[in-house]
């Protein structure tokens, strides 16, 4: 019998636990590092005086019996079932303008439907926004089921619509929705989601932010015991085949022999050696600092060093001692825009200047997890985010934490504040009773999950950095993969689909 071969994960965000629990289920040695004192990237969570708070999980999509989620964590061992509770279905998102409240429900046609009634003179752009829209959801579907070796006749149905998808791979989502409405709210509706790609509509690939759409045509998810609940379901089913996990194991090369991937060396000095080494830390990291440049191509390197990043985030995380559903909160998303112009909330990416009102994502983990383990009884967990641009966190990044002083501090605290004043205009009286009030900045995030200038979704999914244009999974040393959210995007449903990719690829892959 062939030896087993040895394999190495770095990072230990979704992407690089499915790609543990994968690969040690195809009968790998697997061992994987993580830089930080704890497991689990993003998913990790954190507690302060009996509230759980989340850095990064917000909802899941396709997680019924027989879609992608499911499906995915079903072959690991996974029951999705019992992990996932559903948020609002008739309002799993709740998208507030100045004027207006839209409730985005499911199944898809309920949600259209929805629209038509509420803007009667848009039925032919609504027809042709939400044609595109279901042909991404069965494209989504289809590639699900073929990604997992599951077929079946009615996907050729999701093939008459690729050339017309397609057409939206080379064009952002707000050419798509100008050609679809003139109507400046219908506008903003269709741009409702932009937050979740951090991204202004003029910069998102269409097709991909239709497949983000498309992702929750039939629902929304939140795991049990919140981001922490999904990360303990796959270090167990990872371990249950064997694969082992150990902290602060800071990679600091990885190394080679005549193009061909041999292990990595670790601050400090220890080499670890292996046959296979998954990399599910930021590409721009991978091909940019840890692999010789000797084993990459020019082009390659070029690329990893001017990719653009997704937009960072600015975080609260509010424990309260009263029940938010009095202020008529639920199991759902809120997405809080002062106007209608949606470009506005992500100016500041551009500008260097924040908007005079933020734009808010408001999420009441609380309220979406029902097994009320992230909230003592009659208290709720709530996290406010809105994005800002790293350059105004740079002066202090290469300082710790505990010595960036009090001018970080203060502005740190005005961010807060502004946020605040926001959220008290449009829930008033909702936070009070405060038992925890804790931030996080861009530099919060690169502190705790190594993120590139604290973007939460990897690379930017722009015109020139998308689909084709992205990194891959195989990389040009032979052994050696990507995962993450550098690889199909940022999400939930996207690294786990890295993993498995890098999984199938390591065990094609000459001994």
């Amino acid at each position: 019998m062939a030896p087993t071969r040895r394999a190495l994960v770095i990072g230990t965000g979704t992407g690089g636990l499915a790609s543990a629990a994968f690969l040690a289920k195809d009968g790998f040695d697997v061992l994987a590092l993580d830089a930080g004192a704890e497991i689990g990237g993003y998913l990790a969570p954190f507690s302060r005086d009996g509230f759980v708070f989340d850095q990064g999980l917000h909802y899941v999509g396709a997680c019924r019996p027989g879609q992608l989620v499911h499906e995915v964590l079903q072959s690991l061992g996974v029951d999705a079932s019992e992990l996932f509770c559903e948020l609002d279905p008739d309002a799993f998102d709740l998208y507030r303008f100045p004027d207006l409240d839209i409730r985005v429900c499911r199944p898809l046609a309920a949600y259209r439907e929805r629209l038509g009634a509420l803007f009667p003179d848009e039925a032919k752009g609504l027809r042709h926004f939400f044609g595109l829209l279901d042909g991404a959801a069965r494209m989504h579907d289809a590639l699900a089921r073929g990604i997992l070796g599951r077929p079946v006749l009615t996907d050729l149905v999701a093939l008459t619509g690729v050339p017309a998808l397609l057409n939206w791979s080379q064009r952002p989502l707000r050419e798509l929705i100008e050609q679809s409405t003139s109507d400046e709210r219908l506008r903003a509706v269709l741009a409702g989601q932009s937050g979740a790609w951090a991204l202004p509509p003029s910069r998102v690939v269409g097709l991909a932010a239709l497949l983000y759409m498309a992702h929750f045509s039939d629902g929304a998810f939140f795991p049990r015991g919140g981001g922490g609940g999904l990360r303990d379901a796959l270090v167990r089913a990872a371990e249950a085949k064997g694969a082992q996990f150990r902290t602060r194991a800071l990679v600091e090369r990885i190394e080679t022999e005549r193009g061909r991937v041999t292990g990595v060396v670790l601050a400090g000095g220890e080499r670890i050696e292996a046959d296979i080494v998954v990399s599910a830390v930021d590409p721009t990291i991978t091909l940019g600092r840890l692999v010789p440049a000797a084993d990459l191509p020019t082009s390659l390197r070029r690329k990893a060093a001017v990719i653009e990043p997704s937009m960072a985030v600015f975080q609260i995380w509010l424990g309260l001692r009263r029940d938010v559903r009095a202020y008529g909160l639920g199991a759902q998303n809120i997405w809080l825009y002062p106007s209608y112009d949606v470009e506005e909330g992500f100016s500041s990416r551009f500008t260097g200047k924040l908007p005079p009102r933020p734009m808010l994502f408001v999420s009441p983990t609380s309220l979406k997890d029902t097994s009320g383990a992230l909230a003592p009884e009659g208290g709720s967990s709530l996290v406010v985010l809105t994005y800002v641009p790293h350059a105004r966190f740079r002066k202090w990044q290469s300082l710790p934490e505990a010595e960036r002083g009090p001018a970080y501090a203060a502005y740190r605290d005005e961010l807060a504040q502004w946020m605040l004043k926001e959220l008290d205009a449009r829930y008033p009286g909702l936070v009070g009773d405060v038992v925890v009030q804790a931030y996080g900045t861009p530099l919060t995030a690169a502190d705790r999950t190594r993120a590139t200038a604290g973007a939460p979704f990897g690379p930017a999914m722009t015109l020139s950095q998308w689909g084709p244009k992205g990194f891959r999974t195989r990389t040009p040393v032979t052994g050696l993969f990507l995962a993450g959210s550098g690889v199909f995007g940022g999400g939930v449903a996207p690294c786990l689909l890295s993993g498995l990719a890098a999984s199938f690829l390591a065990k094609l892959s000459p001994r």
